[in-house]
């Protein structure tokens, strides 16, 4: 199971959809500084990417944007990035 952390803007980058064509089942997603706004009601992917892995968003990054994360995602600290990293192998940001 692999620990996919994007850290983009979905707006602004092409990162979270090259992410999702390469996630399988069993994965999970992070987002991390501006792909925040992936983490909204609003955005039109986020059902179809939550059917194929566990979407979580750093807290603290979507109070820092004013974002209302939508129920499908979990808002997580920073402990729990820690543990999401522990639990998933291998690791793989998306930045670009």
């Amino acid at each position: 199971m692999t620990l996919h952390i994007v850290s983009k803007s979905p707006y602004s980058s092409s990162a979270l959809s090259d992410c999702a064509d390469s996630c399988a089942e069993g994965d999970a997603i992070l987002l991390i500084e501006d792909a925040i706004y992936a983490a909204t009601e609003g955005y039109p992917a986020l059902a179809e990417i939550t059917r194929r892995a566990a979407v979580y968003c750093l807290q603290s990054d979507a109070d820092a944007r004013g974002v209302i994360v939508g129920n499908n995602v979990e808002g997580v600290d920073e402990m729990r990035w820690v543990a999401l990293c522990t639990e998933h192998n291998p690791i793989v940001s998306w930045f670009k």
